[in-house]
């Protein structure tokens, strides 16, 4: 207990920090054995947030980051330990061959060599996951680490709640400028005007507004969003800013 809560004080040292993410992954793999991690917010009925994900994966580089992606995108309503969520916190086991869906196991489980998942599960006004992997290869979970992570759960997601209130990107915080600079930057391949238009739905812009600044016809500012979403990978505003979000939280913590 003395070593768990060492490693607990360690990571609370570095809430709202670049580090975070490292150390909670760090403090998982100490309680339980996981190699690889995630985290999600949730607001509403849309898509999660992917807050990060972290851990290497033998033979898959950037299994971690892709997986967490195509979560997002495609498969988080497939989740039900997501959607079985209550109040409060708990701790989902889910192994590989519980997942029905064959395309969700394949992406986020067998490419990389995934035999199991232990999910904490913070439910509320503001739902929080935090997930840790372990490889087949490694084993099955053990009895005593899912009971040492069940009784650290709370401590473990009060942090992780802090660290988003203190690190979470604001869109409204970024200049038209940056926030183009931020979507060229990323490898989606969008245009100059792709990212102009997007930028503007990101802070907010009506189609009036972007209109009027771009010069650009109505015709044209939905055909930029059209392909701007389908290089973002993204269904309407609410996951383009979660899209946003996640590249800019990628960029203030380049350590992940």
């Amino acid at each position: 207990m003395r070593d768990d809560i060492g490693m607990l004080a360690g990571m609370v040292a570095t809430v709202g920090a670049p580090e975070f993410p490292a150390r909670f992954l760090a403090t998982l793999e100490g309680l339980c054995g996981a190699r690889l991690f995630s985290a999600f917010g949730y607001a509403g009925q849309g898509a999660p947030q992917t807050l990060f994900a972290e851990g290497v994966c033998r033979g898959v580089p950037d299994f971690a980051r892709t997986a967490s992606m195509a979560y997002r995108s495609r498969y988080w309503r497939s989740d039900n330990a997501v959607r079985r969520m209550v109040p409060g916190v708990s701790v989902v086991r889910t192994r590989a061959g519980d997942i029905a869906d064959p395309d969700y196991r394949r992406a986020c489980y067998d490419r990389g060599g995934i035999g199991e998942r232990l999910s904490i599960l913070s439910g509320g006004s503001r739902p929080l996951v935090a997930n840790g992997y372990r490889a087949a290869s490694d084993g099955a979970f053990r009895p005593g680490d899912i009971a040492r992570l069940e009784a650290l759960a709370p401590v473990l997601m009060a942090s992780l709640s802090r660290h988003v209130e203190l690190s979470t990107c604001r869109p409204g915080d970024d200049t038209p400028s940056e926030v183009q600079r931020a979507l060229l930057a990323a490898e989606a391949g969008l245009s100059a005007r792709e990212a102009e238009v997007a930028a503007g739905f990101i802070l907010g812009r009506t189609q009036g507004e972007i209109g009027a600044e771009t010069g650009l016809t109505l015709s044209s500012i939905i055909t930029y969003r059209r392909r701007a979403y389908c290089k973002l990978g993204v269904m309407d505003k609410q996951e383009l800013l979660a899209a946003y979000r996640e590249l800019r939280s990628a960029e203030l913590n380049p350590s992940r």
